[in-house]
């Protein structure tokens, strides 16, 4: 959504398009996300107004469909965090919330490793609310911002 918006707000920019690569270690939950569909619960949590009347048609039993302008830029694919991720490519920003606490601080260190090789240069990686690099990566550094922390690949 938010890269359909900045295309909207400036054309020409992002001219060569964008992706997103969804990964879940559950092909059930993929294939649920596959759908596009979610209830009100699920998009209440911080979906504004706005973006679901652009990005979303009513569907079924107060549910609402992603509609196929933003479907169309996400890929599903299963995928651990804890293999190779030489297959994957390269990413400008990598998403991870709500997941490394289920692991020791060991694995926690292995992944680390495997998103620093796996971003680009100058890219970005986003972590819950309750997650933290602290004293596991030096890879990254901290940024604070507006709406939160993101961090930095080192360069």
């Amino acid at each position: 959504m938010t890269c359909l918006e900045y295309q909207a707000k400036n054309p020409g920019l992002l001219a060569r398009g964008f992706d997103v690569l969804a990964t879940d270690i559950s092909t059930s939950m993929l294939a649920h996300c596959k759908q596009g569909e979610y209830d009100s619960l699920a998009l209440g949590r911080g979906l504004s107004d706005q973006r679901l009347k652009r990005f979303f048609t009513p569907a079924s039993q107060g549910c609402y469909k992603v509609k196929p302008e933003l479907q169309k830029h996400v890929k599903f694919r299963q995928f651990n965090l804890l293999d190779s991720y030489a297959m994957l490519g390269k990413f400008d920003i990598i998403f991870c919330r709500n997941v490394l606490i289920y692991f020791s601080p060991a694995i926690k260190r292995q992944i680390f490793g495997n998103f620093a090789k796996a971003v680009n240069p100058n890219g970005y990686l986003m972590l819950g609310a309750s997650e933290s690099i602290n004293g596991l990566t030096t890879s990254f550094d901290m940024d604070r911002c507006s709406s939160g922390i993101v961090y930095k690949l080192n360069k």
